[in-house]
């Protein structure tokens, strides 16, 4: 009799075997695909943050790789985007390829995302988005003290920080604190807490579906140096 635990270590650990050799997309979707939970309310997570105490905050990743991936890839195709995160992984899964072939990898996001007007993704705006994915689960895109709503249309930082200053820590002394503890500093103008938060993007976060490649690009390689900074604080 076969034991399905066994058969599921057995797919992690070809993944993680493969990890290096593989696209940051195609790994991402397929762990996602093997272990459907949040990593931050993982053992491995635990071991780096306290659980909270607060019923209202808990261990989050303060920048999703799934979201503007989705809508990257996705978001002119209406139809597609109304399917569930479960559905649209698989959709993806079937058409992106393992490995690290840059040129078959450009094809085959090109198709995803332009497939009416067969546009090319350049180089430059494919290995920033890998780049991206690298990072998102960095010790510096994590923090112990996040609330739980969702963090705007592409889940980040700077909306998710303002959402917890409005709604949770009104108090200027409490504020300042928890960005100084959380290593936030970065993300505000001046690195002053008491100042404005940096927006990650000046595409803003309407009408994303008609972000161009350019535009994606400059959302990709800010967010990447924005956890970067914030991991280098945590070290």
């Amino acid at each position: 009799m076969k034991d399905c635990r066994r058969t599921l270590l057995d797919e992690f650990v070809k993944l993680s075997k493969d990890w290096d050799n593989n696209n940051m997309l195609y790994n991402s979707l397929m762990y996602s695909k093997l272990y459907p939970g949040d990593v931050e309310n993982s053992v491995a997570d635990a071991s780096l943050m306290p659980k909270q105490s607060d019923e209202k905050m808990r261990n989050d990743i303060m920048t999703s790789w799934w979201t503007p991936t989705k809508i990257f890839l996705l978001g002119n195709k209406k139809e597609l985007m109304k399917k569930s995160r479960k559905e649209l992984e698989e959709v993806l899964l079937e058409r992106i390829p393992m490995g690290k072939d840059e040129e078959q990898l450009r094809e085959s996001l090109s198709k995803i995302r332009h497939e009416k007007t067969g546009e090319k993704i350049e180089k430059d705006v494919i290995d920033a988005f890998m780049g991206f994915l690298g990072s998102v689960y960095a010790v510096g895109n994590m923090t112990s003290a996040a609330v739980t709503s969702r963090g705007g249309a592409l889940d980040n930082w700077d909306a998710k920080l303002k959402n917890i200053h409005e709604k949770y820590i009104k108090e200027e002394k409490a504020w300042v604190d928890y960005v100084k503890t959380n290593k936030f500093e970065c993300y505000f103008v001046d690195k002053d807490p008491r100042k404005e938060i940096i927006p990650f993007w000046s595409y803003g976060p309407s009408k994303l579906a008609n972000a161009t490649d350019k535009d994606w690009k400059e959302y990709f390689e800010n967010a990447k140096r924005m956890i970067e900074e914030r991991d280098k604080l945590k070290a």
